[in-house]
């Protein structure tokens, strides 16, 4: 059948054939008839059209582009990585402070509380020992007993009052050098210029022998504690006589 036929002839017969096999097949449910024939005409232009370098380049600039895409998707995550240990250094370093900063502030509480303690158990003792040494005064400003008081009386309690003024005197010394390691110094006033900054002036008493505002006697000792005032000290101070207030305003 195939004796007197060339082969262009048998190609384009069996072209014809096979688009006889095609076209008497049914359309797949759901797809429209035009649109399978016109993408399967099309699907046969490429075909034809194609060859094998051209498929080849596609297949290279696919996979350049892979290997891009991939690298982006790699120096992303480094990058988010970094981005994110950074980030947590970040609030390790903030969460530590804060609670150095707690820590620290915990710890001066404590320490401004043991501090007051310290310096109004000085207060009380030094109330104290002022207490004996004023009836240690009063004992020796009282007149003296006759020979026979002297002779058979039971003499004064001097040495045991002089005793407890050394005890009183000991404990203060004492504090004061545990004040002295808590870094509080006691506001020197006795004498000084009243300062407002560490002091309150609860009284004041005219004086024409020292100068105006200057501090007579100290009701309750001030402390400073680290460079600040941690309490201020309650004093008298001077204020200039009335007549020369009224000299001055009438100069």
């Amino acid at each position: 059948m195939t004796a007197g036929m060339d082969r262009d002839e048998i190609l384009r017969r069996f072209e014809a054939l096979l688009d006889s096999a095609l076209t008497s097949e049914t359309a797949p449910s759901g797809i429209d008839a035009e649109l399978l024939s016109a993408v399967m005409a099309d699907g046969d232009d490429q075909a034809r059209s194609c060859d094998s370098y051209a498929l080849w380049a596609a297949m290279t600039a696919l996979t350049q582009e892979i290997k891009l895409q991939g690298r982006a998707f790699q120096e992303l995550n480094h990058s988010l990585s970094a981005q994110t240990e950074k980030i947590a250094e970040e609030l390790r370093a903030v969460y530590s402070e804060r609670e150095r900063t707690l820590q620290r502030d915990a710890e001066r509480r404590c320490r401004k509380e043991a501090l007051s303690a310290l310096i109004d158990l000085r207060d009380r003792l030094g109330r104290g020992r002022e207490s004996v040494v004023a009836r240690k005064m009063e004992m020796a400003a009282a007149p003296q007993a006759g020979w026979w008081e002297r002779v058979f009386k039971k003499p004064a309690a001097d040495p045991a009052l002089g005793a407890l003024v050394r005890g009183y005197e000991l404990g203060i010394e004492r504090l004061d050098q545990t004040l002295d390691e808590f870094n509080a110094r006691e506001i020197r006033c006795q004498g000084e210029s009243f300062d407002p900054k560490r002091m309150n002036a609860i009284e004041s008493e005219e004086s024409a022998t020292v100068p105006a505002d200057t501090v007579l006697e100290v009701y309750r000792s001030g402390y400073e504690w680290n460079g600040e005032v941690f309490r201020p000290a309650q004093v008298k101070v001077s204020r200039p006589p009335a007549k020369a207030e009224s000299n001055g305003k009438q100069i």
